[in-house]
Order: structure tokens, then sequence, then C-alpha cells
């Protein structure tokens, strides 16, 4: 071997291009990481844009920001299907554009069948229909909306007295409606001639109801709040049922010192004669006075303060 040169070892070499090529794979990854990182920071960055133009009532800006958003093609389903909800919204409530809002809320739909907002997005459709004049698809998209709803839950059987649209009406049906009046008001459905009346009534509220929801008035504020203090009165008078008993006994003298104590009001009747009437009184106001007792408690319990001298 001449003195100018040099054995090449074949294993160094071999390193040295593992060397170069972890080096060029790391680098690759190294600006691959990076304009990932950067891709997330631009779709939360659009992403906040697009929120701060909707809390601005800049619609029109907003809905352009959403779809880029969702032209960027890195939002998954979901994500995809809640933007189109969201944009739904802003033609539905903000723009009255009920062509639009629609198709939003369809897209939604196709996009994620099974998303936590189909129930939003189904009502939602209905109220765009309806407001579009097309009276039929909205009640389609509300029969829908209801069947899913109620599937899984067992239908009420028995025969159907009367239809709307694919709706049946059961006669079980009829006859539980006519069970929550009160006992006295009952009486007047027993018949045949009842139940027929009754039924025609019954259709038309179950008509009026339907189509405002179809118009979205469930939505509306008074009613909502006309909604919600009757679920408050219901359980408020739930719970005094539980609290103060409703069959209170009336003792032989507290019927005798009512009616001493109120002789001028019963015309020399005899005690006999209106003791149902100082029953029901005295009922009355041992009632009130639990319910005078009950709240006091509460009222100690919970700490209250009253500032009279403020009023």
């Amino acid at each position: 071997m001449s003195t100018g040169q040099v054995k090449t070892n074949p294993i160094l070499i071999i390193v040295m291009v593992l060397v170069g090529i972890l080096l060029v794979v790391s680098i690759l990854i190294y600006f691959q990481i990076g304009k990932v990182t950067e891709s997330r920071l631009d779709l939360s960055h659009q992403q906040e844009l697009a929120s701060n133009l909707l809390d601005s009532k800049l619609y029109v800006q907003a809905i352009a920001e959403y779809d880029r958003l969702l032209s960027s093609g890195a939002l998954n389903q979901k994500k995809q299907a809640n933007i189109n909800y969201i944009v739904g919204n802003i033609y539905l409530n903000e723009l009255n554009d009920y062509q639009n809002a629609a198709a939003r809320f369809v897209t939604a739909k196709f996009i994620d069948p099974e998303s936590e907002l189909r129930e939003k997005i189904n009502q939602n459709l209905v109220i765009c229909y309806e407001r579009m004049g097309r009276s039929l698809e909205a009640q389609k998209e509300l029969d829908r909306s209801t069947n899913m709803n109620q599937s899984g839950t067992e239908k009420k059987g028995g025969v159907v007295v009367a239809r709307i649209g694919d709706r049946e009406i059961t006669l079980t049906e009829l006859e539980d409606e006519i069970e929550k009046l009160p006992p006295s008001v009952q009486a007047q459905f027993k018949d045949r001639a009842g139940k027929l009346k009754f039924l025609q009534s019954y259709i038309g509220a179950e008509l009026m109801y339907h189509t405002a929801l179809r118009r979205g008035l469930d939505k509306d504020k008074e009613a909502e709040e006309g909604m919600m203090q009757v679920r408050k009165q219901m359980m408020i008078n739930k719970l005094l049922s539980q609290e103060i008993p409703q069959d209170v006994p009336i003792g032989e003298n507290d019927v005798k010192l009512y009616y001493d104590a109120h002789k001028d009001e019963f015309k020399d009747k005899k005690p006999e004669e209106v003791r149902s009437q100082i029953e029901t009184e005295l009922k009355k106001m041992k009632q009130q006075e639990a319910y005078g007792q009950l709240v006091s408690k509460m009222m100690e319990a919970e700490r209250v303060k009253i500032y009279d001298d403020q009023l």
C-alpha cells in the first residue's frame, strides 16, 4: 500500500450515511411539527376571531371566518357540524335568513347524525320551515323529531279514535287526558257524546300547540317566563301537599266554638245546617296556620332578613 492511500472502512461509511439520513429526517420532522403547531395556532386564532366578530354583532364577517375554518380541512366531523350549527343560528336568529339557516342545520345533521345538538337542530329546522311558509315540511320534521325522542318508550295502545297527520290518538290516550281533569269536571266527559266533545277540544289544542312550536313560540321570552311560573307553582303545590296535611281532623268542640263566634253570619241557622261550611273554613284556617309555621321555619333556617324600613 502506498503512503498517500488510506484504507476505507465500509462500516464507517454506512454509519455516516445513516447519521446523515437521521439528521435529514429529524430536520423534516422538526419543520413538520412546526407547521402542524402553527396550523393549530392559526385555527385557534381564527376561531377566536370568528367568535369575537359574532360577539360584536358583525354577523356577515363572523360567517365568513367560520366558513374559512370549515374550508381549512383540518376540522373533524363533530367540529364541522358544530360550526354549521352556529352559523345556522346566526342566519336564523340574527339575519332572518331562514333558507340559509335551514341549509346549515341540514348540513350539520348530515355531517354528524348522532350529534348531541341533534334535538336543537331539529327544533330549529322546524322553525325555519314554518317561517318559510312550508308548514308541511315543518310538521314532518316535528313528527320525525317527536318519534326520535319517543323511541324506546311504549306507545299507548288502544282503539284509534282520531289522526293528526301520521299521529294516532287512541281511546286510552283520550281517557288518560280526561282523568287528569278534576273529578267534578270528569263527569261531563264519561259518555260517548262527552268524549267526542273532549276529543274535538283536545285536537284543537294539539293543532294550536304544534303550530306554535313550528313558529318557535316555545322560545318566546314571555312564553318561557310563563312556563317557568307555571312550573314553579306546580312544584310549590307539590311541596305543600307533602308538608301540610290535606285531611285536617275537625272536632265537635272546634265546630261549636266557631259557630258561637260567628252566629251573626249564619242568620239563625242551626249548627248541623252549616256544619259542612264550618268544617271547610276550619280546615282552611288550620292549613294556613301550618303554612305560616312552615314558612317561619324555612326563614329561620335560611337566616332570612327583611329590611322593612327600606319599603
